[in-house]
Formats: C-alpha cells, sequence, structure tokens
C-alpha cells in the first residue's frame, strides 16, 4: 500500500479543520476563490505526523504504510507550515504536531454557531478524559475512528502498556538484573516447588480468555467495538503480564537447597516463554487492518482470520521432570514423588477478525 492520503481522508481532514492550517501561530484560511468563477484556490495540504516514507521527517519504522496513510497520522497545514515542520524534526515533534492539531479541533468547535454542533464535539473531546495521559497517536484512534480503529486502538495500547513488560520479561531471561533472594529452608522446599508448580497449571487460562473477551470487545460484524471494553481488557493483559513477571522472578531469584536446583532449573521460563508469543499481537492487529483495507467492499466480502498462538511444554519436558523426580525420590529415601501432578500446558490460544 502506498502510504499517502487518499482524497476522501484529506477532505474529511480539511473539515475537521474547518480548511484553517492548524499551526495555532499561523490559522490562515486555506481555501478561497479563484478568479476563475468555477474554481477556488486552496493551499492547504494533508500532512503526515509521522513521515511517509523512510528518510522523511518523524518516520516511525514501527508503523505500517496502513497506519502511516490513516487519518490518526494526518494534520491539515497550509504549505508554508507544511514546509516549515519537515525542516527541523526537533522542533516539529509528532507530539507536538499531535497537540497542534488537538487543540485546533477544540478552537474549531469553540467557533461553532450551532450550539448542538458544539455539544456534540465537546462530547466527542471528552471521551478522551481517560486516555489524558497516553500516547497522541491513542487518542486521536479514540477521535477519528479510521477504518478497524477497535484493531488499532488495541495494538496501541497494548504497545504502550506491554512492550516494557515484553522486554523485562526478555532482561530476566538474559539475567540483566538482580533481585535480593528468598531463601527456602530445607524442611519446606518440597513444599515450595510443589506450589510452584501447582501455580504454573493455573497460570495459562486466563490468556485465553483474556484473547476471547478482547475479540468479544471488538463487536460482532458489521458493529462498532466498546471503547471502555478494549481498555478495560487491555489493562487486565497489563496485569497479567505482570504477573507472569512476578512468578518468574520467584523462580529466578531463590535460595533452594542443591538437590532441588535441577527441577528448579526446569521451571526456569516455562512459562515466559510461552506468554513472549503474545507480543507480536499489535504487529497482527495491524495486519488484519491492512488487509481490511485491501479489501473490495463493494464485493461485500466476508473473511474470518484465525490467530493461533500455542502454548506447550518443551520438548521432553516431563520426561526430564519425571527423571529428577525419581532421583529426589531416591536421595530423600521416600516415595515423595506421587505427590506431583504432571503440569501440561499445551493449550491453543486463539483469537478471531471478522472482516467485510
Amino acid at each position: 500500500m502506498i502510504p499517502d492520503f487518499n482524497k476522501k481522508t484529506a477532505d474529511i481532514l480539511a473539515q475537521r479543520a474547518a480548511y484553517k492550517c492548524s499551526n495555532p501561530d499561523c490559522r490562515v484560511n486555506t481555501i478561497g476563490p479563484n478568479s476563475d468563477a468555477d474554481k477556488s484556490i486552496k493551499i492547504g495540504e494533508a500532512a503526515h505526523i509521522y513521515g511517509a516514507r523512510i528518510g522523511s521527517k518523524r518516520f516511525n519504522p514501527d508503523m505500517t504504510d496502513t497506519t502511516r496513510a490513516e487519518i490518526t497520522n494526518s494534520i491539515w497545514l497550509c504549505r508554508n507550515c507544511h514546509k516549515l515542520i519537515d525542516t527541523d524534526e526537533t522542533k516539529y515533534s509528532a507530539e507536538i504536531l499531535f497537540k497542534w492539531r488537538e487543540n485546533h479541533e477544540k478552537f474549531i468547535a469553540s467557533t461553532l454557531g450551532n450550539n448542538t454542533d458544539r455539544i456534540v464535539i465537546e462530547s466527542q473531546l471528552s471521551t478522551l478524559s481517560e486516555f489524558k495521559n497516553y500516547p497522541p497517536i491513542i487518542k486521536r484512534i479514540v477521535l477519528d475512528k479510521p477504518n478497524g480503529w477497535e484493531w488499532r486502538l488495541t495494538a496501541e495500547l497494548m504497545k504502550y502498556y506491554n512492550s516494557p513488560l515484553f522486554r523485562k520479561l526478555n532482561d530476566l531471561k538474559e539475567g540483566l538484573y538482580l533481585k535480593n533472594p528468598t531463601t527456602i529452608e530445607a524442611d519446606y522446599a518440597f513444599k515450595w516447588i510443589q506450589d510452584r508448580l501447582n501455580e504454573m497449571s493455573r497460570i495459562v487460562s486466563p490468556a485465553g480468555n483474556l484473547l476471547d473477551r478482547l475479540s468479544k470487545s471488538w463487536g460482532e460484524p458489521g458493529k462498532p467495538g466498546d471503547i471502555k471494553e478494549i481498555h478495560h481488557v487491555t489493562k487486565l493483559f497489563k496485569e497479567y503480564l505482570e504477573h507472569i513477571i512476578s512468578f518468574e522472578e520467584k523462580i529466578r531469584f531463590v535460595n533452594i537447597p542443591d538437590k532441588y536446583q535441577n527441577l528448579l532449573f526446569l521451571f526456569q521460563d516455562l512459562i515466559g516463554s510461552q506468554v513472549m508469543k503474545l507480543a507480536s499481537l499489535p504487529e497482527d492487529l495491524d495486519e488484519i487492518v491492512t488487509i481490511a483495507n485491501s479489501m473490495d467492499n463493494e464485493t461485500n466480502e466476508h473473511r474470518v482470520i484465525r490467530k493461533e498462538f500455542v502454548f506447550e511444554l518443551p520438548k521432553d519436558w516431563e520426561k526430564k521432570f519425571n527423571k529428577e523426580l525419581r532421583k529426589l525420590g531416591e536421595k530423600s529415601g521416600n516415595n515423595s514423588t506421587g505427590c506431583w501432578t504432571i503440569l501440561i500446558i499445551i493449550t491453543a490460544l486463539i483469537i478471531m477478525f471478522s472482516l467485510f
């Protein structure tokens, strides 16, 4: 897809800006009469906030061409101001341009002559209250609601919430930070290991439930999603990942009798490595938006895309686990291994996308 704005996007953007430049220090009219009675002069342009192509100002490599061409990534400017922002990306950062657009739309709303229209726009702007401290692209998605906005909002919220957490999981795996270890006494060590195993057996199911709830928050085919529900479920995802990190830290930062070390090693990153598979979800969602935008709406084509995340034990994990249990039973002189329940975490987490 070419990352340029189409005519419909540019026209809507210009109308939302009342054909005035969105630079608060300019606000010049960008449309006016022409010497030809059948024409008008237009000096306004739809400018990209994040650059459209590699090498352009404020280019964001993490975006897709589809998201670069969305109205959420645009601002209406006169030609002079468009050129101005592309001369100094440090002074005219993406954050500044998003703020320009937000403030300009508030300004235009305040000048509307019809009270009802003002109330409608102010009501739309009020929905931003719960996203006040979020990245500006999230606020723009909430306001502009581009095609596939439910998936775009989910993707950006998950990037905002979860990217630091997935990074921390990876840092933990690579041993890049330390915490004060918990010391487990010998007479409690067996129970502690068993508690961790039981905890792992319960820790997978919420992921599937969250994906199912997320799918439902996008709404039935042909109907809009629920902003509040999307927001709520993505926050639950964040809390779930925080719990996973806490669990992995328990396994990593512990002093336990030597005879349990091999068992403990088998537990390390067992859950974290599976949950890391969900890190690709924002990119998957952006890809879905690209597919949706490329479909021929006139054919009324209906397509369902099924995304599957498989959580599974590493190869021979159970065999190694049972071997360590047998060794532990021999060393302890009793048949304590009979108290264990083997952990089975092979499960498929499915998320569905309905496209028209």
